[in-house]
């Protein structure tokens, strides 16, 4: 439980990490330090401040989890928001708050390859590889970086570190469910429904993912897509960027935004041609129309944009309330059974992963792997014909 700010500074508060109670004091710029009392965090407080004025030799003294929160905060301004954000939460969430295996506290003095593999072996246990590989990109980036500056002696970690296997992880990469022909009609049939009274059942949430359904956009791309995009006479809309939220932490209080940024990649940046029922979903939403900067998808006359949440949680009762024989879609199954589908229909994986904004068919192929496994099956068994 967070306590009233002190003196115009950060916030103190309590939080209990598998059982143990700790102090944590979160400053201006977002940063946590956590103790067992008061005095401890005030003591890594001090010796952070006071960084800037170390020698090499004094900052072998540092925990490691102080250092790696300090080089986070040096490339800060070269990434986008939301890429900090996102290591911080990775930092925060595997390593600072991560108490299986309290790598944080250990000095940058006495790290070793050793720790480093029974952090990562500790890890295998709790998380899956993707996590894993976030996380423990993060720490090589630092080690590499606190080498290159001799604050720590050579680990090569190349050679004296292993990163888990998939077979050796606990939790396994989950698998996106793709939406099936059948089960994308019930959804739109579902979304569509209006309540007694004339009001549509599931509000405007509906149509973003009638919209999502029938275009393969990514949530955030079409909570992004501003009037000046889309093109009713050729049918056509221009993604070129997204709508991202993000974490702003100013005077020790944490609030959330909307951040307009670039796609994904360069290779997000596309034209996807509508079909009708994405030309439906966009007819319904032109009578919130503002002007030609304005969004899209928003959610009324006030022009507030959904959340990746909400969405999703509406995609929840809507699946929950139809006949689709599978339940548990997310926003992301939608986008993946537009690929699948077009691919299943014949359409040239080239054209298909253009629409979905690819960085190349490779990786298009890789993830719908099971349908051209099917399709060799299903040539193969023509011979039987023969």
């Amino acid at each position: 439980m967070a306590k009233k700010r002190r003196n115009g500074e950060g916030t103190w508060g309590n939080k209990t990490i598998s059982g143990i109670p700790y102090v944590f004091y979160r400053d201006a710029e977002g940063k946590y330090f956590y103790g067992k009392t008061e005095k401890a965090v005030k003591a890594k407080i001090k010796q952070v401040k006071s960084v800037s004025r170390m020698t090499v030799s004094d900052k072998k003294e540092q925990t490691f989890g102080e250092y790696i929160l300090l080089w986070l905060q040096s490339i800060r301004t070269g990434i986008e928001p939301t890429t900090y954000q996102s290591y911080l939460d990775a930092v925060n969430t595997r390593l600072i708050n991560y108490k299986a295996y309290d790598l944080a506290n250990v000095r940058l003095a006495e790290l070793s390859s050793k720790m480093l593999q029974d952090y990562l072996n500790s890890l295998a246990k709790r998380y899956s590889l993707n996590s894993i590989k976030k996380v423990w990109g993060l720490i090589k980036t630092c080690i590499r970086y606190a080498e290159a500056k001799k604050d720590i002696e050579p680990m090569y970690l190349q050679v004296t570190v292993t990163t888990p296997s998939v077979a050796n992880v606990s939790v396994k990469k989950k698998e996106i469910q793709a939406s099936s022909v059948e089960d994308v009609r019930l959804i739109y049939e579902e979304a569509i429904k209006s309540c007694a009274n004339g009001s549509r059942k599931y509000g405007n949430a509906a149509y973003v993912i009638i919209l999502i359904m029938y275009t393969g956009m990514r949530v955030s791309e079409a909570i992004g897509v501003q009037w000046k995009d889309v093109d009713m006479e050729r049918r056509q809309i221009t993604v070129n960027r997204s709508l991202a939220m993000i974490r702003d932490d100013k005077d020790g209080k944490s609030s959330y935004c909307y951040k307009i940024k670039a796609t994904k990649t360069k290779d997000s940046r596309r034209k996807i041609s509508l079909p009708d029922k994405a030309i439906e979903a966009l007819c319904y939403f032109k009578q919130y129309y503002a002007d030609e900067d304005g969004f899209v998808c928003v959610n009324g006359k006030n022009q507030n944009h959904y959340t990746r949440r909400q969405i999703g949680r509406t995609l929840e009762r809507i699946v929950k309330n139809s006949k689709c024989r599978t339940k548990n879609y997310s926003p992301h199954s939608l986008r993946h059974g537009y690929g699948s589908i077009l691919l299943s229909m014949g359409i040239d994986i080239k054209i298909v992963s253009e629409l979905l904004g690819h960085s190349d068919v490779s990786f298009t192929y890789n993830v719908y792997i099971d349908i051209f496994d099917r399709d060799k099956q299903e040539t193969v068994m023509k011979l039987n014909q023969i």
